[in-house]
């Protein structure tokens, strides 16, 4: 089958046109139709200043984050059992190969190689939206490499499109989560022993108030985390995280106040104590320097840059990294394995995700500037290449 398909076709920074494509679906192919698709704040990125593996492969539709509808699935799909990347050295079971039409998927972008169970971001097999075209379009054409990896994951029905969407970058925070060590104690030599994880019973703050970080102020209630709060810059921000997540997390409203103000607050709130977990989830060198003086002095403390600048945080406190009381780590990317945990916490209800992107439509009708710039009420904004049909 070959369709025409509308896109936002990126050919370079500031330079994203509407265009019709022709898509084929070939025998090793599953061809899709795109019900939404969340914008990454990395094609914002991508959009305002380039990518480094990008623009060599453009023109190319960006958009990884998507949740869409089987609409042909190729004769020789049923035949692709031998794993590579996520599944290398396993073999596909006629049950994962058994695509249908109709049936909801999403897709993990990265298709990595692993080693001990562990993602290797370095050197992927394959990048979707990076190195061939993404979800920003009408249909897609998913490759045999997706299907091999176990990269293409179905959607069950009580599963909404928006959390659907969001489950790629849900997973990245949870990949973040995961990863953060705290120490249990030690053994009889003095080997520090350590869990990965939200501090159970600990105080986390999350900085920012975007969609991803009510993501993450989410799972660090799944967490067990006893207190979590969430710095906020406006009143509207305040309702929204209320609105959202309860009246078990504080909104704390800093705008306009210096970092001595904002430390001194929160100290004063958690009875000088401050945060086991502190979260960056916004790109702002002053949000950084502020976790490192947000952690906990009486105790092991973590702190997740989320889509940081990665620009040097200057003028900091590092006592803390110093005496080795705490530990900062980076985000890139989630495995497939914590795709599938999210997938299998929404579907259980352990985790519920509506109301986080935001309800503006935003359409291949709008001018593909007017998406990759729109900022909505500060949470994600998502694509609906058909409008209001679906």
């Amino acid at each position: 089958m070959t369709v025409e398909s509308k896109a936002f076709v990126y050919y370079g920074p500031k330079d994203v046109r509407t265009e019709t494509r022709q898509i084929d679906c070939g025998p090793e192919d599953l061809l899709v139709r795109v019900r939404l698709c969340g914008r990454c704040g990395t094609d914002v990125t991508i959009y305002h200043h380039g990518h480094r593996r990008v623009d060599p492969n453009a023109p190319v539709i960006l958009g990884h984050e998507l949740v869409a509808e089987v609409v042909e699935v190729g004769e020789q799909v049923k035949n692709l059992s031998e794993g590579i990347g996520y599944k290398q050295g396993e073999r596909l079971t006629p049950e994962y190969l058994d695509f249908r039409p109709g049936e909801r998927i999403t897709v993990q972008a990265r298709i990595a190689r692993y080693r001990g169970g562990l993602m290797l971001v370095a050197e992927p097999i394959d990048n979707l939206s990076f190195y061939f075209d993404a979800g920003y379009s009408q249909y897609m054409r998913v490759p045999p490499v997706m299907i091999r990896s176990a990269s293409v994951l179905r959607v069950a029905d009580s599963i909404s499109d928006e959390a659907a969407a969001l489950v790629e970058p849900t997973a990245c925070a949870l990949e973040s989560i995961f990863s953060t060590p705290h120490p249990t104690g030690v053994d009889a030599q003095g080997r520090h022993q350590l869990r990965a994880g939200i501090q159970p019973g600990g105080r986390v703050c999350v900085i920012g108030s975007g969609t991803v970080s009510l993501i993450y102020a989410r799972l660090a209630q799944i967490e067990s985390a006893a207190e979590v709060y969430v710095l906020v810059r406006s009143p509207e921000k305040e309702a929204l995280v209320r609105q959202l997540l309860g009246s078990q997390v504080t909104a704390v409203n800093v705008a306009n106040k210096s970092q001595e103000h904002i430390v001194a607050e929160l100290r004063e709130r958690t009875d000088g104590y401050l945060f086991d977990d502190v979260i960056v989830a916004c790109a702002d060198p002053a949000a950084q320097r502020l976790m490192l003086e947000l952690y906990s002095p009486e105790g092991y403390a973590t702190g997740a840059c989320f889509g940081g600048t990665h620009q040097l945080v200057d003028q900091a406190n590092v006592d803390s990294h110093h005496y080795r009381m705490a530990t900062t780590i980076g985000t890139s990317g989630c495995s497939t394995r914590t795709m599938e945990t999210v997938l299998r916490w929404l579907e259980e209800s352990r985790l519920s995700l509506e109301g986080f992107a935001s309800p503006k439509l935003w359409t291949l009708e709008n001018s593909p500037d007017e998406f990759f710039t729109a900022t909505g009420d500060g949470r994600k904004p998502m694509l609906r290449p058909w409008g209001q049909e679906q």
